[in-house]
């Protein structure tokens, strides 16, 4: 088959765990199957409620029927109508759904007639593509008043909040024409995590979760580690907070390097500041990665309802053991606790008695890394592409 990848390219231009997959998944089909791949990525702006509508135009215009099928997975590239559609979710929009803050209002109650006018569509219940594309125009109408009465009476700039509830409704809406039945051939899932998540999937979907494998290659032999390791965007959901409280509890001679870069990069050097032990080491290659992992005692990675945890297959895969958190999401499903690593409640002293148990037992930590290892073979995009492509040659 001719298969294209449709995915958002990130704006400003950020280098993450999708970019990485699609990326994974695109070599995987030249270079190992007799299909021929492409992808093709668009701008993703989500700045602002106008982007992001934006976004979704954009993605709902595209016609892509030139290819046999079309692999998307993240908003809003599923928009595209093609009628060999597989979906591999790595997530929605997730500040709009599960992530929504929960004591902001769930719907829109903007009074504004103009308003009320989309509100009533997006609540209809009809989900083809007219009824997309009459969205968008009563969105445009918003943004654009063409008559002196409007000008009179403008929306309310609340109405145009992001994230809000109207967004929120108009993205929803959105999803539910992109996964109209029949829209979609095949549903996969990044993790069990994300398939089990409500409001992800229409009701009833059969979602098929098979983890992709990380696009790092060349694992180093695992060194006698010498100190603790963590790497990732510096970000809140990403709690790096949380393991720099809990080195105060970590026996003094045992470092924590983290690797990464964010907006949360200041927060965390000044809360780390006092402790000498705590290295940042701001962005790293892919060949200063692999060391590291190679070289550290163990990888702490404590993010929140992370959705797959490539961080810690990544480390499972250089043969280190993983310390992770209960509520950690994707990860989850990778640590077997007390065997590949250490499963902990999300409390700095929790996490510290587990560092504590692999600093004691340097043998139980290496012992640790190489069952992971072990268990990251069967991850593979051999796997992958049987789960998603099987059966739909045209």
């Amino acid at each position: 088959m001719n298969i294209v990848i449709l995915a958002p390219c990130p704006v400003p231009l950020t280098i993450g765990g999708a970019e990485k997959l699609w990326w994974g998944l695109l070599n995987y089909l030249n270079a190992e199957t007799h299909h021929h791949a492409d992808m093709i990525k668009l701008p993703g702006p989500e700045r602002d409620f106008w982007e992001v509508v934006d976004s979704y135009r954009r993605f709902s215009d595209l016609n892509l029927r030139y290819y046999d099928l079309v692999v998307s997975g993240k908003y809003p590239a599923w928009m595209t109508d093609h009628p060999n559609q597989v979906c591999y979710m790595l997530h929605p929009l997730r500040g709009l759904y599960d992530a929504y803050p929960r004591h902001w209002p769930p719907r829109c109650e903007v009074r504004h007639p103009d308003v009320r006018r989309l509100v009533g569509l997006l609540r209809g219940g009809d989900h083809s593509r007219e009824a997309l594309f009459e969205c968008f125009a009563r969105v445009e109408r918003l943004a654009a008043p063409r008559r002196p009465r409007r000008l009179r009476h403008p929306v309310p700039k609340e109405a145009f909040a992001f994230p809000g509830p109207l967004i929120r409704e108009i993205v929803q809406f959105c999803d539910r024409v992109a996964f109209r039945p029949g829209a979609i051939r095949r549903f996969g899932a990044i993790s069990a995590t994300v398939a089990g998540r409500d409001g992800y999937f229409p009701a009833g979907t059969d979602v098929a979760a098979v983890h992709p494998p990380s696009g790092l290659t060349g694992f180093r032999p695992p060194r006698r580690g010498r100190y603790l390791f963590t790497v990732g965007r510096l970000d809140p959901p990403k709690r790096v907070d949380l393991l720099i409280s809990a080195m105060q509890s970590v026996p003094a001679n045992v470092e924590l390097w983290i690797a990464g870069t964010g907006p949360d990069d200041a927060r965390l050097r000044e809360l780390a500041s006092a402790d000498a032990r705590i290295r940042f080491l701001g962005f790293v290659n892919d060949t200063a990665l692999l060391d590291l992992y190679a070289g550290a005692l163990a990888v702490l990675f404590a993010p929140l309802h992370e959705d797959f945890g490539l961080v810690a297959l990544e480390a499972m895969s250089a043969g280190k053991p993983v310390i992770t958190t209960r509520d950690a999401g994707g990860a989850q499903e990778l640590v077997q606790h007390g065997r590949t690593g250490y499963v902990v409640d999300p409390r700095p002293e929790s996490i510290a008695a587990a560092v504590e148990k692999l600093v004691r037992r340097r043998g139980l930590a290496r012992r640790m890394g190489l069952r992971g290892r072990e268990l990251t073979q069967q991850v593979s995009w051999d796997r992958v592409c049987s789960t998603l492509l099987e059966g739909l040659e045209p």
